[in-house]
């Protein structure tokens, strides 16, 4: 079984902890390389969004993985990395985050959690994947930016707790040590931990396509993790990219 031999290089700042392992992932880092950082000043997600990464105040950090495996693997890691890391935060504080597809933590209905994870291709496989987790832990309602307010949130706003962010951190790196062990025997490891946190499936979601915005029915996750949705007409597809929202129930 494959066993994660981890090097940690802890940081006060950085613009990015992605930006600066695949930096040094390029430079030959070994695999198990984790950055992490107290704060961000040019934290990211998904399709360039920024990812406020306030000082202190929750936990900002990238993993190295160098996996023998298709170049198209990275959404699978990506999911199983979320299934991991809802599992640590219930193993260190009881309480169960939510998963929205593909890479979103939730809480009480507002996102604590991204997962951005980014890759380099070789001749015809993967070359490294970098995993990176933004998770909030003690940020307070006033220490988002305003326009983020209304949909950010942390374990701390959300339930009143008050978690060491060192003790998570540990949690969340032994969960990633044996989910990476599980994943590179099985894409598929965690799919029933992921689908059992996926609490949209059964709703109406909106789906986001350049043809048009178009609503459906979140019927289940595949094996590869995508989505499956199946639209007004009975018509089903498998989504893999793109953004979808849950419509609000009247």
């Amino acid at each position: 079984m494959k066993k994660l031999q981890i090097k940690l290089e802890a940081f006060e700042s950085l613009d990015s902890t992605n930006t600066y392992l695949k930096q040094q992932a390029a430079k030959g880092a070994p695999e198990g390389t984790v950055v992490i950082a107290n704060a961000q000043t040019a934290g990211r997600g998904r399709m360039g969004r920024g990812f406020a990464s306030a000082q202190g105040l929750g936990i900002y950090m990238s993993l190295l993985l160098r996996p023998d495996c298709a170049p198209d693997c990275a959404q699978s890691l990506t999911a199983n990395t979320a299934a991991a890391v809802c599992m640590a935060i219930e193993r260190v504080s009881g309480i169960a985050p939510e998963i929205k597809w593909v890479n979103d933590l939730y809480l009480k209905g507002k996102k604590i959690c991204g997962i951005l994870c980014e890759s380099a291709i070789g001749a015809d496989k993967l070359d490294y994947a970098v995993v990176g987790i933004g998770l909030n832990v003690i940020t307070r309602p006033e220490d988002f930016p305003d326009e983020l307010r209304s949909v950010a949130g942390s374990i701390y706003s959300q339930t009143g707790m008050i978690i060491e962010r060192g003790k998570l951190i540990s949690a969340i790196l032994n969960e990633l040590d044996a989910m990476y062990a599980a994943w590179c025997e099985d894409k598929s490891a965690y799919l029933a931990e992921y689908k059992k946190r996926c609490t949209m499936l059964g709703s109406v979601v909106t789906v986001k396509a350049p043809e048009g915005d178009y609503d459906a029915l979140a019927k289940d996750i595949m094996p590869d993790f995508g989505l499956l949705v199946e639209d007004a007409a009975g018509e089903t597809r498998t989504l893999y990219s793109g953004e979808i929202s849950i419509k609000p129930k009247h």
